[in-house]
C-alpha cells in the first residue's frame, strides 16, 4: 500500500462533510446504523479517528457525536428490522493537520476543510507513525532516538504511541485520575520506563505501594523498625531549616519564640567557634571540661566566652562584649537557616537562655526560674521528640544518611532509580509532610549547583495534593510546602524536572499546574477536578474533557504543547512484578471466614 493509501484508504471512507465550523465539521455516515444482524458492519462511532481528505492534506479528527436527524427518528423502530432509509450524521473534532507528502502531524488545522470532503477512518500504522515523525521531528541524537514507550491510541491496536523523553518530562508533567482510573499504572510505567532507557529518577512513594515494583531500584524507607538491613534511611536533623525546626516544636509567640530563637543562635556560633581554634584560641577550664573561647579584634584579646561540659554557651553573669563582637565578625554565618549544630543539647542552651535584664557593669543577668517556667513546655515538647519513635525520621541516630545515599545514587552510572517510601512516616506533627518537603528542598539545592545539566533527574511525587500548595504548623511558626512548587517553577533550567501524580487535582495550586507541561488525564468524575485540568491545559476543549468521565482502567487523554492535539491512549498494563500494590480492601478473602463473635449483654 502506498503511502497515500495508507493515509486515505478508499475502503475506509466513512461520509461526506455536510457542515464546516471553525473547530468542527459535521458529516452524513450512511454506514453508521447498527441495523438487525449487520451491527458489525457498521462504520463510524463516537471516538473513532478520522482523516479529512483535503487535496495536499488531511485534517485529523475524533468523532464525537453520532445521531438520527430529528425528523427522521419517528420511523427509525419501524424499519431497523428492514432496510431503513434514515441516514445518521455525526459530528468531528478536528485536531491537527497531516502533510500527504511528509506524512508528519503539525498542530492547528491549517487547510479548512469544505462541504463534501471526503471523511476516512485513520488507519492505526500511518497515524502512530506521522505522531511519532512529528515528535521526533526536532530531538537531536548521536544514533536512534531515545523513546518512552507508553501504549497505544484509544481504539487502535496498531496505533502504538513512543515519545522522546524531552517531550514528556522536559516541561514538567502531570498524571491525574480518580481512584481506580489507573493513575498509579501509568506512574510504574513511566518509571520503569526511564530505567529501561538508562535514565535517572527518584520516586516518593507515601503509601508504599511501590515497594519491589521498579527494575533494580534502591530503596529506602523510613521510621521502620522492621525495615530490611540497609534499607532504613533518616533525614540528618542538621539539614532541617530553622522553620522546620518550629513547625516541629511549635514555640509560643510571645516567650518561647525568642528565647528558641535565641538558643539556636547560641549553638551555632558555639559550632563556629570551636571548628576554628586558630581564630578563637580555646583555653581549658581547670578541674572541668568546659572551655573558654578567646575573641580577640585587632590584635587584642575583647574577652572570652564560655562553653560548658556540653558545649552550649553559658551566658548567666558573663561579660556581654566578647559575644557582641563575635555575633558582628560571624554574622552572614550565624544568619544561616539551617539547623547544624546539636540538637541534644538545644533544652540545655534555651535554660540559659532565660536570663533576668542585662547588669550595669556589661554583663549578663542571672537565670530568670520565671523564664525558665515558661519555656518548661518547650523543652519537654524537645525531649519528647527526641525520643519519639515518630520522630525518627529526624532525630534518630539509626539508619542511613538519606542525603548521602542520594549523592551516591547521583554519583553512581549505573544506577537508574531511587524508591523512598514514607508508608511508616507518622502523620503526628506533620512529620511525612516537613520530611517530604525537605528532601524536596534538598534536591533542588543540588540542582542549582548545576548538578543536573549533564545527567537530567526526574522526581516522582505520588499522592502530590499532600504535599503541595499546603501549610503545615500552627499560624505563628507554618512552613510552606513549597519545595516541589519551586521545582517545578524553576528546576527545568537545571536538569531537574518532576512528574507530579493525583487524585485531587483542585488541590494543587494553580501556579504549579500552569508549569506542568504533558499531562494525563484519566478518569475524573468530579466536576471541579475536571474544570481545573481545562484551566490548566488550553488545548483540553470541552469536547475533547467530554470523554473523561467515562475513561476505561488504564486509559488516558494525553496532552501537551509537543503534541499535535489531545490523544486518547491505552496505557500499557505494567509487566509482571511491576504492578503497584493499589488494589482495595479484598472483602471476599478476609470476611465471612468465621461465625461472628456473638453480642454480650451488660446488665
Amino acid at each position: 500500500m502506498s503511502e497515500l493509501a495508507s493515509l486515505i484508504d478508499p475502503s475506509k471512507r466513512i461520509g461526506t462533510v455536510t457542515r464546516v465550523t471553525a473547530s468542527a465539521v459535521e458529516l452524513t455516515l450512511p454506514n453508521a446504523l447498527a441495523a438487525l444482524g449487520r451491527r458489525g458492519l457498521a462504520k463510524g462511532s463516537v471516538s473513532d479517528f478520522v482523516f479529512v481528505d483535503c487535496d495536499r492534506s488531511a485534517i485529523l479528527g475524533r468523532v464525537t457525536e453520532v445521531g438520527i436527524p430529528d425528523r427522521q427518528r419517528n420511523v427509525l423502530e419501524h424499519q431497523i428490522e428492514t432496510d431503513p432509509t434514515v441516514e445518521p450524521q455525526g459530528r468531528v473534532q478536528l485536531l491537527a493537520t497531516v502533510s500527504k507528502t511528509t506524512r508528519k502531524v503539525t498542530r492547528g488545522i491549517n487547510t479548512q476543510p469544505r462541504v463534501g470532503d471526503g471523511v476516512y477512518l485513520a488507519e492505526g500504522g500511518a497515524l502512530s507513525n506521522s505522531i511519532k515523525d512529528a515528535l521526533e521531528g526536532d530531538v537531536k541524537g548521536d544514533g536512534a532516538p531515545i523513546l518512552v514507550e507508553l501504549g497505544h491510541l484509544s481504539g487502535l491496536d496498531d496505533a502504538a504511541l513512543s515519545i522522546p523523553p524531552e517531550k514528556l518530562f522536559g516541561r514538567h508533567c502531570g498524571v491525574f485520575g480518580a481512584t481506580g482510573g489507573g493513575k498509579s499504572w501509568t506512574v510504574s510505567r513511566l518509571v520503569n520506563e526511564i530505567v529501561r532507557i538508562g535514565g535517572k529518577c527518584i520516586l516518593f512513594d507515601p503509601t508504599g505501594e511501590f515497594a519491589g515494583k521498579v527494575a533494580a531500584a534502591r530503596e529506602f524507607e523510613f521510621s521502620n523498625d522492621q525495615a530490611a538491613e540497609g534499607r532504613l534511611a533518616r533525614f540528618p536533623s542538621e539539614k532541617l531549616s530553622e522553620l522546620d525546626l518550629n513547625a516541629l516544636l511549635r514555640p509560643t509567640g510571645q516567650s518561647q519564640g525568642p528565647t528558641l530563637r535565641s538558643a539556636i543562635i547560641s549553638l551555632r556560633l558555639a559550632r563556629l567557634l570551636l571548628a576554628d581554634p586558630v581564630r578563637f584560641p580555646q583555653h581549658a577550664v581547670e578541674g572541668s571540661d568546659a572551655l573558654r573561647i578567646e575573641v580577640q579584634h585587632n590584635d587584642q584579646t575583647v574577652g572570652f566566652i564560655h562553653l560548658d561540659e556540653n558545649r552550649t554557651v553559658s551566658k548567666a553573669n558573663q561579660q556581654r562584649k566578647p559575644l557582641g563582637r563575635v555575633q558582628l565578625m560571624l554574622a552572614d554565618q550565624l544568619a544561616a537557616d539551617d539547623c547544624d549544630f546539636d540538637l541534644k543539647v538545644l533544652s540545655n542552651q534555651i535554660g540559659k537562655e532565660c536570663l533576668f535584664p542585662a547588669n550595669t557593669d556589661g554583663t549578663f543577668g542571672g537565670v530568670d526560674p520565671k523564664q525558665v517556667g515558661y519555656n518548661n513546655t518547650l523543652v519537654i515538647r524537645i525531649e519528647t521528640h527526641l525520643s519519639s519513635p515518630d520522630m525518627s525520621c529526624f532525630f534518630s541516630q539509626e539508619g542511613l544518611d538519606i542525603c548521602e545515599e542520594i549523592e551516591g545514587f547521583l554519583d553512581d552510572p549505573a544506577a537508574r532509580a531511587l524508591v523512598l517510601s514514607f508508608e511508616n512516616v507518622s502523620f503526628k506533627h506533620n512529620a511525612r509532610e516537613l520530611l517530604l518537603n525537605a528532601i524536596g528542598r534538598y534536591l533542588l539545592g543540588i540542582a542549582r549547583q548545576g548538578r543536573f545539566r549533564q545527567n537530567p533527574l526526574v522526581c516522582f511525587l505520588d499522592e502530590a495534593h499532600q504535599f503541595i500548595g499546603r501549610s503545615v504548623g500552627d499560624d505563628q511558626n507554618s512552613v510552606n510546602l513549597d519545595a516541589f512548587g519551586l521545582i517545578a517553577k524553576e528546576g527545568r533550567k537545571y536538569g531537574l524536572t518532576t512528574v507530579v501524580a493525583t487524585q485531587r487535582p483542585r488541590d494543587v495550586p494553580q501556579d504549579v499546574l500552569s508549569q506542568l507541561g504533558t499531562l494525563f488525564v484519566h478518569r475524573l468524575t468530579n466536576e471541579r477536578d475536571r474544570e481545573t485540568i481545562e484551566r490548566a491545559c488550553g488545548d483540553l476543549d470541552r469536547s475533547a474533557a467530554a470523554f473523561i468521565p467515562s475513561l476505561s482502567q488504564g486509559e488516558a487523554i494525553i496532552v501537551g504543547p509537543d503534541l499535535p492535539a489531545p490523544l486518547p491512549i491505552m496505557m500499557s498494563k505494567p509487566e509482571k512484578g511491576q504492578q503497584p500494590e493499589s488494589h482495595g480492601p479484598k472483602y471476599q478473602e478476609f470476611w465471612g471466614k468465621a461465625e461472628a463473635a456473638p453480642l454480650t449483654e451488660d446488665f
